[in-house]
């Protein structure tokens, strides 16, 4: 088993937060992971990205096709469209996302990430509702693992936020 994805966005969208989520889920899972996240040198705003592959072996952290790709902003759906392997997944926040991809060889899932997320009453877990909807096609493991690993994530007194970001995973997975 090897899968390879990218979540990439703007500064402060929690696209480093959710890849280091789900990383730490795969690890508990057994699996080896390597996690390569990019910051732009603007100190806020500027682009982030993150390479992950998870695999039952070691393997490169830089990966050359994507299965999936999450998109948050139209620089990110310019930047990495074409690394999204033939056949390969490309989600795009649609609220965000004001260009169309140009790629007609991927499936294309077009989410309205920030309604959703308006829908809880919390803007902040845009992330976590674009994670609940990549996590219907990430299979090495479940949503469940992954809503366990947020205590990991939010400890001591940010325990709080944990039952409306479980609700956002299961609001973009049930998308």
């Amino acid at each position: 088993m090897k899968s390879q994805f990218m979540f990439s966005g703007i500064g402060g969208q929690g696209v480093i937060s959710i890849g280091e989520l789900i990383c730490q889920a795969a690890v508990r899972k057994g699996y080896t992971v390597t996690f390569s996240p990019s910051y732009g040198q603007e100190k806020r705003g500027g682009r982030t990205m993150c390479q992950m592959t998870v695999a039952e072996k070691m393997g490169s952290p830089i990966i050359s096709e994507a299965e999936l790709l999450l998109v948050m902003d139209d620089r990110s759906l310019k930047d990495y469209e074409a690394m999204v392997k033939p056949g390969g997944k490309l989600i795009i926040n649609s609220n965000l996302v004001s260009i169309k991809p140009e790629r007609t060889d991927i499936d294309i899932i077009r989410v309205p990430v920030n309604d959703l997320a308006m829908e809880l009453g919390n803007a902040k877990t845009a992330n976590m509702v674009a994670l609940g909807v990549a996590m219907k096609y990430l299979n090495f493991v479940s949503l469940d693992e992954v809503k366990d690993e947020l205590k990991s994530v939010f400890p001591g007194k940010k325990e709080k936020l944990i039952p409306v970001n479980r609700d956002a995973l299961d609001k973009g997975y049930t998308f």
